[in-house]
């Protein structure tokens, strides 16, 4: 193994780190990675299929299928299990990556751009972080489109149809990304095997259009199932469709759509900075063809995005969860990732093996850099400075009121979510939500599928909880510090346990 594999490693084992350091600083505490944690294990636990307390029956909504083989590990390490499986296939296609360009006997150069930029820049710590969630199954798009760029490349029909399942197992529109590095990676032979055509003369062959096709009746069967499963009733697509039709004529809807659209796209330009600095440095003319690839999936997956983020037009959160959410953002990244390492493999020897290494590490530099004023400029939940030192210091934002913070209370709560049993049913204040990662959590949606055993409310209870809680009866009260601690009486034995 190149020397180099094992600072990837390193580095992807110190993001592991920082998520863990994270998480236990109650950074991440939306619902949707607890979400995830529960439709994973659902199935072992005697409970409906990827049913969860927030929506319900989520295969309904999403084909998330990868998720189900994170359930064992959600099931014993609860929310430590998604952050070990996210990087872990971080570490496992970083290290593949590397090690297929440093055999192609790539120019270290070319190399370092693709890390440095790309796979270990802060663009992609920003995704993986995914600032107050945590975690989403999109997030798997990155290794997962690396890992079948690997295969396409090396002509493994196994390792091609495994790779290709997995991303589009991942989520209905998986199918278009995996359909997109496909085409890309024909696209960028046939720009190899024909430098003097144009890109034009590959559209029309069978090839193309076997591969595009095949794609297409994948992606279709995968909206047809979902809508099966739904009853056929009007699924999010229409619901989105309708929406733009509504709002097509609308001078703000449009402005709201553009400035997301140039926030998505600016975070794109230093992908295409080094894309066009190694295109250029190819013995060949293929720079513009080359380009022109990218550009059409980069615009293909923002139109898919644009899509998929008119669902929510119209709900204050709008411009954090359309186009440059993680989990939207995440597709037009992976896709440039895999782009980007098929370009690399395919072209190796055609790269200009000397540059100036000043001039070199300066642009490398640069690209990253220039990522941190982009990403503050596009994403307002991009960690801060002050956050950050926070982190490792191990403290709690200072963003948090710590009335609701109290070592007393905290002690309690620790001490509930090591004793309580893995199947019980709890309904918490926001910032209690990551200690009981492990437990069926409740939010007042109206979807739990049994009411909670255990309630921890503030006695203030700002956010008006107490009206929407689905506890058990009988129960008792406790007072603590700053909550109110609800227990039925099958439990009473665990809480006494902590409290005294």
């Amino acid at each position: 193994m190149h020397r180099s594999t094992y600072w990837i490693c390193l580095a992807v084992l110190g993001f592991f780190a920082f998520k863990l350091l994270r998480f236990v600083t109650l950074a991440y505490t939306f619902n949707d990675m607890y979400a995830f944690l529960q439709m994973s294990r659902s199935w072992m636990d005697g409970r409906p299929f990827m049913y969860e307390n927030i929506w319900g029956y989520h295969h309904q909504i999403h084909n998330y299928y990868t998720v189900l083989l994170w359930g064992p590990f959600c099931r014993l390490f609860g929310a430590y299990g998604l952050f070990a499986v996210q990087s872990g296939l971080l570490l496992i296609s970083y290290a593949l990556v590397n090690e297929r360009l440093v055999r192609s006997k790539l120019p270290n150069w070319a190399r370092y751009t693709l890390l440095g930029v790309v796979l270990l820049g802060p663009v992609t710590f920003w995704l993986n972080d995914h600032p107050n969630i945590g975690w989403h199954t999109e997030l798997t798009y990155l290794p997962l489109a690396l890992l079948f760029a690997l295969a396409l490349m090396g002509n493994s029909q196994i390792g091609t149809f495994l790779a290709g399942l997995g991303v589009v197992l991942v989520k209905e529109d998986g199918a278009v990304l995996a359909a997109l590095i496909h085409l890309s990676f024909d696209g960028i032979r046939y720009v190899r095997q024909h430098p003097d055509k144009a890109i034009w003369g590959w559209v029309t062959q069978r090839r193309f259009w076997f591969i595009a096709l095949g794609w297409f009746v994948v992606f279709v069967a995968g909206m047809i199932w979902l809508s099966y499963k739904n009853n056929f009733a009007e699924p999010r697509l229409q619901i989105a469709l309708k929406l733009i039709g509504d709002n097509v004529g609308k001078s703000t809807f449009w402005r709201q759509i553009g400035m997301i659209t140039g926030q998505s796209l600016v975070l794109l330009l230093p992908v295409a900075g080094s894309l066009s600095w190694v295109a250029g440095k190819l013995k060949t003319r293929s720079t513009p063809q080359l380009l022109l690839l990218w550009w059409v999936g980069v615009g293909l997956l923002t139109g898919l995005n644009f899509v998929q983020s008119s669902h929510y037009y119209g709900q204050p959160l709008f411009h954090l969860v359309s186009l440059t959410w993680p989990p939207r953002f995440i597709l037009l990244w992976a896709f440039s990732a895999a782009f980007f390492t098929l370009l690399l493999g395919q072209f190796a020897d055609q790269l200009q093996k000397k540059t100036r290494p000043t001039l070199a590490w300066l642009l490398i530099a640069t690209l990253v850099t220039v990522q941190l004023p982009l990403l503050y400029l596009a994403r307002p939940d991009f960690i801060s400075l002050n956050e950050l030192i926070s982190t490792f210091r191990g403290r709690y934002s200072s963003e948090k009121n710590s009335k609701y913070l109290q070592a007393a209370d905290l002690a309690i709560v620790r001490c509930l979510a090591d004793r309580l049993p893995a199947q019980s049913n709890v309904f918490a204040f926001d910032y209690l939500v990551p200690f009981f990662h492990r437990n069926y959590e409740i939010w007042p949606t109206g979807k739990q599928y049994r009411p909670a055993d255990i309630a921890l409310l503030p006695i203030d209870d700002p956010q008006k909880l107490r009206t929407k809680m689905p506890l058990r009866h009988p129960y008792r009260i406790i007072r603590l510090n700053a909550y109110n601690l609800y227990v039925s009486t099958p439990y009473e034995h665990i809480v006494e346990q902590c409290v005294h």
